[in-house]
Formats: structure tokens, C-alpha cells, sequence
């Protein structure tokens, strides 16, 4: 399960930097070949360094796009500015984007600042969509650098050459990651377990995922809404990589009103696809919500695994059964998430995140268990013989056979006599049977009712 994201951990980071609004998220997305960043004509949409793993001819790189730098240096300014910096100092290459149609006091402050680092940045000159900006575009030489490369991230105009520059500047820099097919002779696949986390706002996200990975990855902030894209960051646990996406704070519909937050609650729901499991992040002092259950139902009808995450535990009562409490109240009150573990934590100091992550990765084997077909239908059979299903119109169900299809998600087909309105009870009862006699009490399990003949 070994991916493009995994290689590039150790890999070159390339930086996209420069002042607001110069289209520095389109140009990520377009090397990138995806939407990944979010776009948006207002300034500052982009907060934290969103980075994803990126081949450029035969190099594997990690691309960072960063927040805008302004001279503004109040409220979120001043942090985004300072992230911004940080991964210019870390990066192997720096792409420094301008706006050919201006060059303003921020751009002026930015190149000043961009100095120590001149020999490691490409100015990318960009929003060049026609010849007389390509002529437009000679003027920027004036700044000093000694490669300057006009393109259009919009159009993809010059992309190309702008790969080729940056394909020469890593391989000319010593210890690049080559680019390998996956699956090659001789390579050892590492297990990856992909980790979203999910919830609503200020519950405790980002200071989560910046604790796990043991560096401020994610701003963290009281207002709500500060984190917009997604953000990936790696790190290993019990010999396993560990991928963890942070994402926006999902509210409910008729409260989100902005395009760029309605992108970001879009996109931290795209990353249910994108996990193996997705933590539940819960306010303890607040409690699961209905919005909350709608995540959960997403989730379990995805087939994810899940983990409820009780944050904030160490500002809950101190009483010695307040946990029992609070997880029996979860699962009587949403039976959704019946079978879904709990585990109470505190991002803030650490407390219960190992156990999170043990529950995790016993959730993750669970959803790659595979049962063979012989000892599924010797278990069936007793089952049905303890429980026959119940008649219908004075005709029996007849259960012949069950088969595991898929895992991760964990997939049953259950031929029967008659596959129109089997009852939902029976099956839920078959779905418990699997999960206490196979050891799958964590997970979700999806089972697909087919009529069968009698051979």
C-alpha cells in the first residue's frame, strides 16, 4: 500500500512563495495535475503550507504552497507570513511567483526578504496569457535572478519549461529521491495507514495533528475556521507510516455561507475517500452532535473505519466512571457508531494519544482481515441453526451461501432464496455474528444481499 506520498517524505521540498493573489495555488494545482489547493479571487485563502508528493520527470519532490505574504501584521497575517519564511529556509528550491501585470510594495519588501536565498529560487513570472506580456515578462530580470521563467498557471502556458528548470535544479543538487514504478523488482512496499481527521469546528484538530507529528504542521487559532485546505504531513508508529490529513471544520449546511469555506467543508469530506480511518475529533465538554452523526453515517457507509475521539478530556470531571458513561451515551443515543471505539484524549498535552493510535492501527488490521469462504459458511450454518430467519407470507429464507469480497472496505455477498426485502433485522443479526466470531467488533461491515438458485 506503499504510495507517491510515502517516497516523498524524505524527498526535496520544493517551495511556491510570493505575496497574495499572484496565483501561487493555481500553479500548484497545475503541477500537480489536480485540484488540490484551494482557489479563490479573495486574498489569503491559502493559510497553512499545503504539500503533496510531485514527480517531476524522473525526480520524486514534495511541492509546498504557501500562505501570501503581505506587510499586514495582524491577526492570521503575521503567522501565515512567518510559516511562509520557515519553508523557504527548509525547502531545496524556491519558486517565487510575481505578477506580470504588477509589481507592488509587498512584491518590493518580499524580494528584499528573499535575498539570502537568491541562489535557490527560479522567479516565476506568471499570468504571461499573451505575446505582449511575454515581452512584459523581460523586465523582471532587472530583479537579479538567474533564471527567470514566463508562464500562464491558469492556461498552462510554459509549464513545461518551468518543469524542465526544476527537474535540472534538483538533479543538480545532490541526495534526490529517484522516481521508482511502484511494484518494482526488489522493492519492499512499506504499510501506509492513511489517517483523516474529521470534525467540527475548534474541536481540537490541527493541535492534534501538529502533536502527532511533533512540529507546528497546521495553524492553530481560537477562530474558527483557520484551517482551509487539507493538510498532509507523515510520520511512522509502531513500525508503520502514518499519513494524517487535517481538515476544515465541517458545519452544518445553511451555516456556511462563503465559497472558500464551502470548498474546504467539500474537500475535508473528499478525505473520507482518501483514509483508511477517519478520527471523529468530539469537544468532550459538548458532546456528539447531530452533524457529528451525519460524519459518522458517511463514514460507516463508505465502509471506513472510525474512531470516535473524545478531545478536551482533561477539562471533563474528574469521576471514576465518567468515561463508561459517555461512551454507553454515544452508542445508546447514536447506533450508528454501536460498534465504533472510543478513546478520550488531550491534544493539548498529549494525554491518551498513544492509545489512539494503537486503536487505530488495530482498526486498520481489521479492515484488511480476509476470511476463507469454507470458514464463513460452516460459521452461517450455525447461525441459521441457532437463529432461523424469521417467514415471510409462510415462506422460509434460505441463507446458501456467503463469500468475503472485498477489505478496506470490508465487503460480504450473501446468496439467498429471495433477495427482495430481506429482513433488516436478520441481516444485523448476521453482521454481529461476523464480528464477534472473526474478531471485526471495530469496523464496519457491508454486506450485499443476491438471490441464488439452489445450486
Amino acid at each position: 500500500m506503499s504510495t507517491a506520498a510515502d517516497e516523498a517524505a524524505d524527498a526535496p521540498l520544493v517551495a511556491i512563495v510570493g505575496r497574495p493573489n499572484v496565483g501561487k495555488s493555481t500553479l500548484f494545482n497545475r503541477l500537480l495535475r489536480k485540484r488540490r489547493a484551494i482557489t479563490d479571487s479573495q486574498p489569503g485563502v491559502t493559510r497553512d503550507a499545503v504539500g503533496a508528493a510531485w514527480t517531476v520527470g524522473d525526480v520524486t519532490a514534495r511541492l509546498v504552497d504557501t500562505g501570501g505574504v503581505t506587510t499586514e501584521r495582524d491577526g492570521y497575517h503575521s503567522i501565515v507570513a512567518g510559516r511562509s519564511l520557515q519553508t523557504i529556509a527548509s525547502a531545496r528550491l524556491v519558486l517565487l511567483v510575481m505578477d506580470v501585470t504588477e509589481v507592488t510594495a509587498e512584491d518590493e519588501l518580499f524580494l528584499e526578504s528573499m535575498s539570502a536565498w537568491r541562489d535557490k529560487t527560479i522567479l516565476v513570472v506568471n499570468k504571461v496569457d499573451t505575446e505582449q506580456r511575454s515581452a512584459e515578462a523581460w523586465n523582471y530580470h532587472r530583479f537579479g535572478y538567474s533564471e527567470v521563467v514566463a508562464i500562464s498557471a491558469e492556461h498552462g502556458r510554459g509549464i513545461d519549461e518551468l518543469c524542465e528548470r526544476i527537474n535540472d535544479r534538483l538533479r543538480g543538487s545532490g541526495s534526490i529521491v529517484m522516481h521508482r514504478p511502484q511494484g518494482a523488482a526488489g522493492e519492499s512496499a512499506q504499510v501506509t495507514v492513511r489517517l483523516a481527521v474529521i470534525g467540527q469546528p475548534n474541536t481540537g484538530k490541527s493541535t492534534l495533528c501538529n502533536r502527532l507529528v511533533g512540529r507546528e504542521a497546521s495553524i492553530v487559532s481560537e477562530i474558527p475556521g483557520t484551517t482551509r485546505d487539507v493538510i498532509e504531513e507523515s510520520f511512522t508508529y509502531g513500525g508503520l507510516r502514518m499519513r494524517i490529513l487535517d481538515t476544515a471544520g465541517i458545519r452544518r449546511k445553511r451555516t456556511v455561507t462563503e465559497n472558500v469555506e464551502y470548498y474546504s467543508v467539500t474537500r475535508a469530506i473528499d478525505t473520507i475517500d482518501q483514509s483508511d480511518v477517519v478520527l471523529l475529533l468530539v469537544d468532550a465538554q459538548k458532546g456528539l452532535s447531530e452533524q457529528d452523526k451525519k460524519i459518522a453515517s458517511l463514514v460507516v457507509r463508505k465502509g471506513r473505519g472510525i474512531v470516535i475521539v473524545l478531545n478536551k478530556w482533561d477539562l471533563m470531571q474528574k469521576t471514576g466512571n465518567r468515561f463508561v458513561a459517555v461512551r454507553d451515551r454515544i452508542r445508546f443515543v447514536f447506533p450508528v457508531l454501536e460498534f465504533a471505539p472510543v478513546v478520550a484524549i488531550s491534544a493539548r498535552d498529549g494525554a491518551g494519544l498513544d492509545a489512539l493510535l494503537r486503536t487505530s492501527n488495530n482498526v486498520f488490521r481489521r479492515l484488511n482481515t480476509r476470511i476463507e469462504t469454507a470458514r464463513l459458511n460452516q460459521a452461517l450454518a450455525r447461525w441459521v441453526a441457532r437463529t432461523p430467519p424469521p417467514l415471510a407470507h409462510r415462506r422460509p429464507w434460505k441463507l446458501r451461501y456467503i463469500t468475503q469480497v472485498g477489505v478496506n472496505p470490508v465487503v460480504f455477498v450473501l446468496f439467498v432464496n429471495r433477495s427482495k426485502r430481506f429482513p433488516d433485522a436478520y441481516l444485523a443479526y448476521i453482521r454481529n455474528q461476523i464480528r464477534k466470531e472473526f474478531g471485526l467488533a471495530d469496523i464496519p461491515i457491508q454486506i450485499e444481499v443476491r438471490y441464488s438458485q439452489k445450486n
